[in-house]
């Protein structure tokens, strides 16, 4: 790898990496000049993947030997991992406010890439002077180790950051709506876990690889590690992009605007905690607002008119849920009250599911088996009448 000059190396492996990185760039460039709802998000997310796909493509150039035959190939600066950790931070950040804008505080974590860059400048001029390949540089086996090691650091702190960010979100969330269709961001915390582990294992990978093996694949162990992390890497980049090019358009939740004021009801008496507690499940059998698919706190606690963070403490303290768990009570006893009654035999189980105030089968299925033990179709064998 990089040390074969006379021919171009070429096998079904790196194929399906290179496959996937143009791909990748494709994506790229559709999230960059995509138009519609949260164009900063898509701008970032693009970036992400440009620049981790540009990192695996300066990985194939060597393994292909086209360092060796165009030598010029390399006189372009291809690293920029330390933007990675603060781009999907920012990314993050982008999707639970829509009203997100990258201000000069952001733009101060990507210091460290214009020091990348300079260094990388300075090898690729050095290089290109003395008609030698950028890692044969004197400089290269000093200064590449602090970057892996910053660029490690970096990405573990910021997407450990990112995740603290999402799961703070998840739990509002919980606390103020029914329905977590188009607000959740379950999906994302899912690929950044993934996306972390990936890094942690690739980053002290490729450092060793590149320093003390030096490009060389002379073990099979070696080269099989090194091509299935990268297409690992290449296609779950490929995913993330995917995934948020597809949920672009939802409308996420704006938490300056929706979240109630932090407002402290501890001194509340029991008997004051029982009234309100009466006063929500009268208005829940009598209006049957669980019945609305996107039922939020603010609505509920309107019917009862009582302030949002009032109702919120009432359901934590006298109920014991919050209000995902509390709402989606009420429509799990609606459900299987239609699933035994004959009334209602026409209907499918969606058909029930819809008309309980579910948005869908997947979310009812999963509601109905964790409160009752059972699928809706086991629990509607048993007992209908």
């Amino acid at each position: 790898m990089g040390q074969e000059p006379t021919y171009f190396n070429w096998n079904p492996v790196n194929f399906l990496i290179i496959s996937g990185l143009l791909q990748n760039f494709i994506l790229s460039g559709i999230l960059f000049f995509r138009r519609g709802d949260r164009p900063v998000a898509s701008k970032i997310l693009a970036v992400t993947i440009f620049i981790v796909s540009l990192h695996l493509a300066n990985l194939m150039v060597l393994d292909t030997n086209l360092d060796n035959l165009f030598l010029a190939i390399l006189w372009l600066p291809y690293s920029y991992l330390t933007a990675l950790g603060p781009l999907i931070f920012l990314y993050t950040k982008s999707l639970i406010n829509s009203d997100f804008r990258i201000s000069d505080k952001d733009l101060s974590h990507f210091i460290p890439v214009a020091v990348e860059l300079v260094i990388q400048v300075i090898q690729i001029v050095y290089a290109a002077s003395h008609n030698i390949l950028f890692y044969n540089t004197p400089f290269y086996f000093y200064i590449t180790p602090i970057l892996y090691l910053w660029t490690a650091g970096s990405i573990f702190y910021y997407l450990r950051l990112s995740l603290l960010f999402i799961r703070n979100h998840e739990s509002w969330v919980l606390k103020n709506y029914s329905n977590l269709k188009d607000i959740t961001l379950a999906w994302l915390l899912k690929l950044i876990s993934y996306y972390r582990i990936l890094w942690m294992i690739w980053i002290p990978f490729i450092f060793v690889f590149l320093l003390f093996f030096r490009f060389q694949l002379l073990y099979f162990t070696v080269v099989a590690t090194l091509y299935f992390l990268m297409v690992i890497l290449t296609y779950l980049t490929y995913w993330i992009g995917v995934e948020g090019l597809r949920r672009m358009n939802f409308v996420f939740v704006k938490p300056e605007i929706t979240q109630p004021l932090n407002k402290n009801y501890n001194h509340l008496t029991a008997e004051e905690i029982k009234e309100y507690t009466q006063r929500i499940d009268l208005a829940m059998v009598k209006e049957k607002l669980f019945l609305n698919e996107n039922l939020s706190l603010r609505d509920l606690a309107k019917s009862i008119e009582a302030d949002p963070n009032l109702v919120s403490f009432i359901l934590n303290t006298g109920q014991k849920k919050n209000f995902y768990e509390f709402i989606n009570a009420y429509r799990i006893d609606e459900a299987k009250t239609r699933l035994t009654n004959p009334a209602y035999k026409h209907l499918t189980i969606l058909g029930i599911a819809l008309e309980s105030g579910f948005n869908s089968k997947t979310s009812f299925n999963r509601v109905f088996k964790q409160l009752t033990g059972q699928t809706p179709s086991e629990f509607q064998k048993q007992n209908r009448i």
